[in-house]
């Protein structure tokens, strides 16, 4: 490691030790139970500097989640969060957000559904590989796309020249796409509850907004998650990933929608817009044909970790408490809500409306990495 931040020494490791929630099948309330070894902790997000207390700060893999800089030309870390070079601006390279190895497990039974975290393999488990995303969502122009503070976030660009911009980097990169549901789960087993507004803070989400903010507002938060000033007129962050939901909505590539089936791919080699075959497998349930605050998601045995909206009749304070737009036809999916969005913003937020040539102000893109 580069510098003085030894980060996988934070944690304590234990060969045994899971970390889980689950939910009842049957209950309206957003809440999750703290099961395994992570009954009792307590996790809580900062407004602006002010301390909390977050267990999950000194396990694994939460612990080890950082930010670092990232040279494009060279194709390497110049410095990670910590280290005295370590700049926000892009003058250090782009910023880019690390989330380390670890193992999980989603299922059902016939009263619950359960996540499942461990730093180990365990029976039933699958692994997650280490993997990275923008800080920020992207800045920049058709010829040069970033991560980093104080830019106006890339709009009016649509999924597949967002894909392209991505690609021009450099070997691994991509825009967000089923990774986005790891960060869901890792979420999840933190705070215990889909409220996501509630426990992180309401985001870049007034309805009084006419444009999105510049990305940087959460660097004085660093590596902690919370919010500027726990109003809806700044950003919010969850651990090193700013505005992971408000300010702009954000595409999810791999992921098409027919007649509201949605098709999954996890080999960004076959990514393609209104593709249906040749890489792209459909779910096991169809998505909700009605518009609202979602109160089900799907759940394929073969699928595990996609988790998109069966069910919308929920409310803002109750179930995952985000709302779910969907249309007929061949669509594209977008996560997170935007400036305007208000409550219904959050982790779970999902528009299902657009055709692949969408190309709008409120539409943006967040980079990720793989290899």
């Amino acid at each position: 490691m580069i510098g003085s931040v030894n980060v996988g020494n934070r944690a304590t490791d234990n060969l045994t030790k899971v970390y889980g929630v689950r939910r009842s099948l049957t209950t309206s309330s957003s809440a999750w139970e703290r099961i395994r070894d992570a009954v009792g902790l307590e996790a809580n997000a900062q407004v602006n500097t002010n301390p909390v207390k977050n267990d999950f700060d000194s396990i694994y893999p939460w612990s080890d989640i950082i930010s670092y800089n990232y040279d494009i030309v060279g194709q390497q870390i110049t410095a990670y969060y910590g280290d005295p070079t370590f700049k926000f601006d892009g003058s250090n390279g782009d910023v880019l957000t690390k989330i380390p190895e670890f193992y999980w497990r989603r299922y059902r039974d016939s009263d619950y559904e359960y996540i499942l975290i461990s730093k180990n393999k365990l029976a039933g488990f699958v692994k997650s590989e280490e993997f990275s995303v923008g800080r920020y969502t992207m800045s920049g122009s058709a010829s040069r796309v970033y991560s980093r503070s104080g830019q106006a976030p890339l709009t009016n660009v649509n999924i597949t020249n967002f894909r392209s911009y991505a690609r021009a980097l450099g070997k691994g990169f991509g825009q967000m796409d089923w990774h986005y549901f790891i960060l869901q789960m890792l979420y999840l087993v933190e705070y215990a509850d889909y409220n996501s507004q509630l426990k992180l803070g309401s985001g870049y989400t007034n309805s009084s907004h006419t444009a999105p903010v510049n990305s940087g507002q959460c660097d004085v938060l660093g590596m902690k998650s919370g919010s500027r000033d726990g109003t809806d007129n700044t950003s919010m962050i969850y651990r090193g990933i700013e505005d992971i939901f408000g300010n702009i909505w954000q595409f999810v590539d791999g992921i098409n929608i027919r007649e509201r089936k949605a098709y999954i791919c996890y080999n960004p080699d076959k990514y393609a817009v209104d593709k249906f075959n040749d890489g792209y497998t459909p779910l096991g349930y169809t998505n909700d044909d009605v518009t609202g605050y979602v109160s089900k998601l799907g759940y394929d045995s073969n699928n595990p970790l996609i988790a998109l909206p069966t069910e919308a009749t929920g409310s803002s304070d109750t179930n995952m408490c985000d709302n779910y737009w969907q249309s007929e036809g061949d669509r594209i999916a977008l996560v997170g809500g935007h400036w305007y969005h208000a409550s219904q913003a959050g982790l779970w937020c999902w528009s299902m409306t657009e055709p692949s040539s969408s190309a709008w102000a409120g539409h943006g893109a967040r980079l990720l990495k793989t290899s």
